[in-house]
């Protein structure tokens, strides 16, 4: 089933995150400054692709996430944009030597495993949500 790139583009301007529209079977979501999650609907392919520009990390489909207790959270298109803007998904972007090397998404109540850290390795992890936290 191809992604619904129109809904997608509108309901990333009801959230607030600015989109590009490369075509009319890509759609590029502007995380940050030089972080763009793309959209595509791969036709001649019968496919579909999210990921990173410029990174390896990609998934196809319907994406699932893990969360705590080795459970998974399943997500279409529209529910990676919500997961996003609400905070439930991060973008993790992986440097080695300050250069990027890896971005992918993950769910906040995935377990970072940081065993086979590396020297010069280094994690960074942006969360979209403004919304405040009441402490308690």
């Amino acid at each position: 089933m191809p992604y619904r790139l129109d809904e997608l583009e509108e309901l990333a301007r009801d959230l607030g995150i600015p989109t590009r529209r490369v075509d009319a079977d890509r759609l590029d979501v502007i995380v940050a400054e030089g972080c763009s999650l793309t959209f595509s609907n791969l036709p001649a392919q019968d496919d579909t692709l999210v990921g990173f520009d410029g990174t390896p990390w990609h998934s196809h489909g319907v994406v699932q996430f893990a969360t705590v207790g080795g459970t998974y959270v399943e997500c279409d298109e529209l529910d990676i944009l919500v997961g996003l803007g609400s905070g439930e998904l991060v973008v993790v972007s992986q440097f080695l030597d300050e250069e990027l090397s890896d971005r992918w998404l993950a769910h906040k109540q995935e377990a970072l495993d940081l065993r086979y850290m590396q020297r010069g390795e280094e994690l960074r992890v942006l969360c979209l949500s403004s919304r405040e936290k009441s402490g308690g």
